[in-house]
Parts: C-alpha cells; sequence; structure tokens
C-alpha cells in the first residue's frame, strides 16, 4: 500500500519527466507535445486534489473541527489561484 504522501511525490516526479520531454521536443510531434502537456496538467490537478484530501484528513485528526478545516483549504486554494 503506497501512503498519500509517497503517491504525491510519484506523480510530481512524472509531471517533471513530462517537463523535460516537452522541453527535448525536437523529436516530437505536435500531437504528441499537446497530449503530453494535457497528460502533465492532469497529474497536476491529482496531485493537488491528493494533497488537499490529505492536508483535510489530518486537520481533522488534529482539530475535528470539519468547517474550520474546509474554510482554511478553500482559502488557500483561492489564494494559490488568485496569486499564479
Amino acid at each position: 500500500m503506497m501512503h498519500t504522501t509517497n503517491l504525491i511525490n510519484y506523480l510530481k516526479t512524472q509531471e517533471t519527466t513530462l517537463k523535460m520531454k516537452i522541453r527535448k521536443k525536437e523529436k516530437l510531434t505536435t500531437t504528441e507535445i499537446l497530449s503530453l502537456k494535457l497528460y502533465k496538467n492532469i497529474l497536476k490537478i491529482a496531485y493537488n486534489a491528493l494533497w488537499t484530501l490529505h492536508l483535510f484528513k489530518t486537520s481533522l485528526l488534529v482539530t475535528k473541527t470539519p468547517l474550520t478545516t474546509l474554510k482554511s483549504i478553500l482559502k488557500g486554494n483561492v489564494c494559490r489561484n488568485r496569486c499564479f
């Protein structure tokens, strides 16, 4: 069984590998580049969702206040989306 943090690290490694493949695009067709970019974005969404769920679970175990936990996760996601 793979722990959440190990899975997140694995997904980030896969994303980095895809970034390197996209940068070396002399041997890739346009369709391959677009599919790699799409796969990279899907990986990014997956590990962000896993990380949020991991934080939610940890926060619930520690604080036992689900409403406060949800508010803080939402604030973090809104700030992250606006800042980048």
